[in-house]
């Protein structure tokens, strides 16, 4: 039975009127291995908003977290972990016989259940659940749920990188995402800055040049991964969401007036693809080709511009928000063709201009 008192002590004022009642009504099943990506809709909220709430149950002893691998071949769970930092970068599926590499965006399934604090779920349900799913998989007939919250999509959420961004993978780990957006910032003539202005109001300057930044990230529905020295890199779930940060915080930065330096000239850089998931220095951090060539389209950008590769420019939705705006900016966009340090050919890639 479902203890709602404690439910509602726990969870304090981080919960809202329907969700409160789910709760209170919901049955066993609807408890165990949760989807939020059923849920939300049901409860006619954002994703990210449940998400959040979900996330700090987690930490308020109201849920357990459910980092659960999906065998590629056969779709069934072999083995799942509580904690992001004992995931492994091999899975294996005894039934299957198959050993597999997992993926955070295509084969790493997040749930959430019920605390046993707050509603024990029973011996018996769990084991009828894994024979009714055992059945299906020798059968053939067992499917990943059609929507389901990602690894990625949980690792790339604000609110669980303020909670949980110690737990990084151990060292010797790597996980695979198989597509990621990364923007990578960096202030034009930032030593002459620090030359003439001084470290105090130059480093005052660049703390509030990230602060901006780190909004308009977020804003966007991407993460900070880190800063090297006044640089940004940043990771966002979809290409068309980086490119609407990277031009918000263009038109900001053109705008405003920084203390005696004036303009701040930002150069930013676009691109997307598969990268490595690894503990670095004791932060989640990525390694890869696609973070090379991020920086190196970055460091292309000559003054206050964004620049990006094609494989940005030719996903969904960038092209509709590019064109809106040059459109409101009276701007356009420049194609180029650049040869980038380290990697192998020519490489075509665009910048905004006004």
């Amino acid at each position: 039975m479902m203890n709602f008192d404690r439910w509602k002590t726990l969870m304090g004022g981080h919960t809202f009127p329907a969700l409160d009642l789910w709760i209170e009504m919901a049955t066993t099943p609807e408890l165990f291995r949760i989807n939020l990506k059923v849920l939300a809709p049901a409860l006619e909220k954002p994703l990210k908003e449940v998400l959040a709430i979900f996330l700090h149950g987690v930490t308020q002893g109201a849920f357990t977290l459910n980092w659960e691998y999906h065998c590629p071949h056969c779709n069934g769970i072999p083995d799942f972990k509580h904690n992001f930092k004992e995931l492994g970068a091999e899975g294996f599926c005894g039934l299957c016989d198959l050993a597999f590499r997992n993926a955070l965006d295509t084969n790493v399934e997040v749930t959430f259940t019920i605390h046993p604090s707050l509603h024990e779920i029973p011996p018996e349900f769990i084991q009828e659940y894994k024979n009714t799913a055992m059945a299906a998989i020798k059968n053939g007939t067992y499917e990943k749920p059609a929507a389901f919250l990602s690894g990625f999509e949980c690792l790339n959420n604000p609110v669980y990188q303020n909670i949980f961004g110690a737990d990084v993978l151990s060292s010797e780990e790597s996980l695979e995402i198989s597509r990621v957006t990364l923007l990578f910032t960096d202030i034009k003539g930032s030593t002459d800055m620090y030359s003439r202005l001084g470290d105090a109001v130059s480093y005052r300057i660049v703390r509030d040049h990230f602060k901006l930044l780190f909004q308009e990230v977020e804003a966007a529905g991407g993460v900070v991964v880190k800063t090297i020295g006044d640089a940004v890199m940043a990771s966002f779930l979809r290409p068309v969401d980086g490119v609407r940060a990277a031009l918000n915080a263009y038109e900001i930065f053109k705008r405003r007036e920084w203390e005696s330096l004036g303009k701040l000239e930002i150069k930013m850089g676009l691109h997307t693809g598969g990268v490595i998931v690894v503990n670095m220095n004791d932060r989640v951090d990525y390694f890869g080709n696609t973070v090379n060539k991020s920086a190196r389209i970055q460091a292309v950008a000559e003054n206050h511009t964004v620049c990006f590769t094609k494989e940005i420019l030719d996903e969904p939705g960038v092209k509709s928000l590019l064109k809106a705006w040059t459109l409101k900016n009276s701007g356009k966009v420049i194609k180029n063709t650049v040869q980038l340090k380290g990697i192998q050919g020519d490489v075509d890639f665009y910048k905004i201009q006004e």
